[in-house]
């Protein structure tokens, strides 16, 4: 989230009065012209990690062009943080409101297989309702997440954000979190349910400054970068079958928007854990190339290349 330079009451009235406004329907120019207005302060971050994007994949873009992706990150943003509120509404029954979903059936053959299954996700669109559009499905999905950091580093209203956006989301899944420290520890209960044959999402798109722990070297954006591999290589041990899963918020014809979940078929068997974070990364790589203004790291994506010499900022 955002705020820097804000009052601690605008970084209230945004978390808890705001998003919850746009994330129950209502959408007022008023609303909407506050919510980009406290995020002002991000837009010199987001402009620069287009610039290094582009300059990394060797294209250009022009003014206007740039202008339009900004602003396009953020309303992803505004949508994918509201979404913590805007969850409660998204019910079985009207799931078909809120998501267009492409390949679900990889999904239900893989679960059909009687393996536990991983999908391999990131942080785009809204991701963490993934979890919840794919329970059309009809099979539990856990989702891997990191627990909210309680450190007086984190600003309380942002840690109460953090923690009744886990708390809202859960409500809507027909399984449940499994946590994750900032030391890499995982809840033991996974293991329990990979024998289970149970169905995962891992959102595994994080340099090596947010996560050090069990990396592994891959190429992405066309440079040297590192992946975490812990749940790849336990998906491994118990005989996992790996998926890569898309969340993205889009426009209709009528201007309305929706969560547009795309699950690509499976990777080969016999993979190791190198072969499957490379095919992840290329895959990742394709996504941004696409569509950047879906993905939360571009704000940080010089911390994504490990080349040698480079200075992760």
């Amino acid at each position: 989230m955002s705020g820097t330079g804000l009052s601690e009451l605008h970084k209230w009235r945004y978390s808890f009065l705001d998003l919850p406004l746009w994330g129950w329907g209502i959408r007022t120019q008023g609303l909407e012209k506050r919510l980009f207005k406290f995020l002002e302060p991000e837009v010199p971050a987001i402009r620069n990690g287009f610039n290094l994007l582009f300059e990394y994949l060797k294209k250009q873009v022009d003014k206007p062009v740039m202008e339009d992706l900004v602003k396009k990150a953020l309303w992803v943003k505004i949508v994918r943080e509201s979404d913590a509120f805007a969850s409660l509404r998204m019910t079985r029954k009207h799931l078909d409101s809120y998501f267009r979903i492409e390949g679900i059936e990889h999904l239900i053959e893989a679960a059909d297989r009687k393996r536990p299954v991983v999908l391999l996700s990131s942080h785009f669109g809204s991701f963490y309702t993934l979890a919840i559009g794919a329970t059309v499905s009809g099979i539990p999905i856990y989702p891997i997440a990191r627990t909210v950091d309680d450190s007086p580093a984190s600003p309380l209203v942002w840690r109460l954000y953090a923690k009744a956006n886990y708390a809202l989301t859960e409500k809507r899944l027909t399984a449940r979190y499994i946590y994750t420290n900032f030391s890499g520890k995982v809840d033991r209960s996974i293991v329990s349910l990979f024998k289970a044959g149970g169905v995962f999402l891992a959102m595994i798109d994080l340099p090596r400054t947010l996560f050090p722990h069990k990396r592994i070297s891959v190429e992405l954006f066309g440079f040297p970068s590192s992946l975490p591999s812990g749940l790849v290589q336990s998906g491994l041990r118990y005989n996992a079958i790996f998926l890569n899963a898309w969340n993205m918020v889009e426009r209709d014809t009528n201007g309305n928007f929706y969560r547009f979940l795309k699950i690509e078929g499976p990777m080969p068997d016999g993979l190791n854990a190198q072969e499957v974070l490379q095919r992840y990364a290329d895959r990742l790589t394709k996504q941004i190339v696409e569509k950047p203004w879906q993905w939360m790291g571009l704000q940080i994506v010089s911390q994504y290349n490990e080349s040698e010499g480079t200075q992760n900022a």
